[in-house]
């Protein structure tokens, strides 16, 4: 094999890795996607449950609050 040949090889060799990573971070930067749109899924069905146990609570004590607020509730009422 001459020096040509295998520089050529080499240059293949290198072409395909880096196409392998470039693939890689194709791939990695979808997951990141698919990830980041689940955990916005996430948060918003969080926040609908934070929203029908608040409703619940009102009906369980006739529209008054609980002697005990929930975590958030008092979150909540400190940030307005």
């Amino acid at each position: 094999m001459d020096e040509k040949q295998r520089r050529a090889l080499l240059e293949d060799e290198e072409n395909r890795n880096e196409f392998a990573i470039r693939r890689e971070e194709r791939q990695m930067a979808a997951e990141e996607r698919e990830l980041e749109r689940e955990m916005a899924a996430l948060e918003v069905d969080e926040e609908h449950v934070k929203q029908e146990i608040e409703a619940e609570l009102r009906r369980e004590h006739m529209g008054l609050d609980p002697e005990r607020r929930l975590a958030w509730l008092n979150n909540k009422r400190d940030d307005h």
